[in-house]
C-alpha cells in the first residue's frame, strides 16, 4: 500500500480549529490556505501534519476511507521512523507500510481515547498493531 502525509498549516495558528473535515488553515500573514488533499495514487492512510516553531513537525490527523480522525495529543514526526526518511515540502510525501504502521502505533499510544477508531483503520488495511495494545 502507498501512504502519504500532507500539510495542515502552522500549529500555533491552526491546531485549535482542527476538526474532522476541516480543509483550510491560517497562514502566517492571516490569509487562508488550503490543506493538502490525498494524492490520487495513495490507497492507504493519509496523515496530516502541522509545523511548529523551530522547523519541527507533528502528526495531527489521519484519514482512511470515510474516517477522519484528529488528535488531542499530536505526535512529533521522526522522518526515518515515520515517513521512510522523506522530508516535508510543498507536496504530500509518500511512504510505505512499515513507516505508516509505526506512525499509527505512536498515534494510538499518545491518544488512547481514539484508539478504537485507529485500530479499526489498522485492521482494515491489514496492519498488526499489537505493539499499540
Amino acid at each position: 500500500m502507498k501512504h502519504s502525509i500532507g500539510y495542515l498549516g502552522r500549529f500555533e495558528r491552526s491546531f485549535a480549529s482542527l476538526r474532522p473535515g476541516v480543509r483550510e488553515y491560517v497562514r502566517e500573514d492571516g490569509s487562508v490556505g488550503q490543506a493538502h488533499e490525498r494524492p490520487k495514487d495513495v490507497d492507504g492512510l493519509f496523515f496530516g501534519y502541522m509545523e511548529c516553531d523551530g522547523k519541527r513537525y507533528v502528526a495531527v490527523r489521519v484519514q482512511y476511507a470515510g474516517d477522519d480522525v484528529t488528535f488531542s495529543n499530536p505526535v512529533p514526526l521522526d522522518p526515518p521512523r515515520h515517513t521512510d526518511g522523506k522530508r516535508f515540502g510543498p507536496n504530500p510525501s509518500r511512504f510505505g507500510d512499515d513507516s505508516a504502521e509505526r506512525l499509527l502505533i505512536d498515534l494510538i499510544a499518545a491518544n488512547p481515547a481514539q484508539a478504537p477508531e485507529l485500530m479499526r483503520m489498522a485492521r482494515a488495511i491489514g496492519f498488526r498493531t499489537s505493539e499499540a495494545g
